[in-house]
């Protein structure tokens, strides 16, 4: 099976190299649409040796995404942003993904880092971005652009499956330096969008966190429109968009909204996101404010079953340190129901972490001065 890579670039120059060899060893083409660039961008990719054509931009992802798609030859396509990587190490499984005849589509891992010195802080989630070339979709939306028909229920027709790899790539998108202007352009394109085709509420929900995000007056107004839109489906037992577990983190974060009730909230979390990680530990957080130490103890605990045994949802985007977070404050909360021994046990395995044993050694050095105190 022959793997065409799919970039859409503009002004790339600085990145574009290191995504393209990234792939080097298991493209057998390389196809680059820019633009737009005014930069070297198209001389370094063809000195690449990629396969470049142009499309004039038009504020819409999705139509520069199917131009690219267009000149692509191979049985599969991965899709790649030059600000981001193929991990070393996923080649095998690249390789072994595309010569499955059953596959018609693969969810890889995307790992997105917020500073560019430190790859041990990122958050991560599943992306569709190996797809067989000949599926009957299309990318639509002029941001956050996916495909439809669905190639899940492509794939259903067919006799195939789609399913989740252990692939994952490398971004630097969310960077400090560079999330100011993609916010800002995330809004803008956003609202273009709900424009063309009204009600969306994924595109409600991530039009509110953008305005938020950059401190826009219009963000209390986009997430009130995005709440109402998702209460219309309240008595459903699906969610309406994968997008409302985001809404529903926004609004656990908000304590003071007035659109819905943090029990109502929780409810939703706990019935259309039962494994959503960052969900839990949000629900685990309110439990913890409100004083509710036996109900904080028991979210965590499921957490970390759900995190130890890799059986979270991975759909929605998470930091994979919490696991380390989560084992800490479980331990508070024993030490608010006051189960000291039950803590301790939990600080000691915290003191060979990076991250918390400092905090860890803290909370053990006031537990044994109090269970010393009291003969326990």
């Amino acid at each position: 099976m022959r793997l065409s890579v799919c970039l859409i670039v503009r002004n790339e120059e600085s990145r574009l190299a290191g995504a393209i060899e990234s792939v080097r060893a298991v493209a057998d083409e390389i196809v680059v649409t820019d633009t737009g660039s005014t930069d070297a961008t198209v001389a370094m990719a063809e000195r690449l040796g990629a396969r470049v054509s142009h499309f004039a931009w038009c504020e819409d992802f999705a139509a520069a995404r199917n131009a690219c798609r267009a000149h692509a030859r191979g049985d599969w396509l991965l899709w790649l942003d030059a600000d981001e990587r193929l991990k070393p190490g996923s080649e095998t499984e690249l390789r072994s993904a595309i010569s499955n005849t059953a596959a018609a589509a693969w969810h890889v891992i995307r790992e997105d880092f917020f500073a560019h010195d430190r790859t041990d802080w990122y958050s991560e989630m599943y992306q569709l971005r190996l797809v067989r070339r000949d599926l009957p979709c299309s990318f639509v939306g002029r941001i956050h652009e996916h495909l439809e028909p669905s190639p899940v229920d492509i794939a259903g027709r067919l006799g195939k499956f789609v399913r989740a790899s252990s692939i994952r790539l490398q971004h630097w998108g969310y960077t400090a330096d560079r999330q100011p202007a993609k916010l800002r352009r995330a809004a803008a394109m956003c609202a273009m969008e709900l424009r063309d085709r009204p009600g969306q509420l994924y595109y409600l929900v991530e039009h509110a966190r953008a305005l938020i995000a950059i401190r826009d007056p219009g963000g209390p107004a986009a997430l009130a429109a995005a709440t109402v839109s998702m209460l219309e489906h309240r008595a459903s037992p699906t969610p309406p968009s994968p997008m409302a577990a985001s809404l529903i983190e926004q609004l656990l974060a908000l304590p003071g909204q007035k659109w819905i009730s943090i029990d109502d909230l929780l409810d939703l979390a706990s019935r259309w996101f039962p494994r959503s990680a960052p969900l839990i530990w949000a629900a685990a957080r309110t439990h913890s404010i409100r004083g509710e130490w036996p109900l904080a103890e028991s979210a965590l605990r499921r957490l970390l079953r759900l995190l130890e045994t890799s059986t979270y949802d991975r759909y929605m985007s998470f930091d994979p340190r919490i696991t380390e977070d989560a084992r800490f404050n479980l331990g508070v909360a024993l030490v608010r129901q006051a189960r000291l021994p039950e803590a301790r046990a939990i600080f000691e395995k915290l003191l060979g972490g990076d991250r918390r044993a400092t905090d860890a050694r803290k909370n053990l050095d006031a537990i044994n001065e109090l269970l010393a105190r009291h003969g326990g």
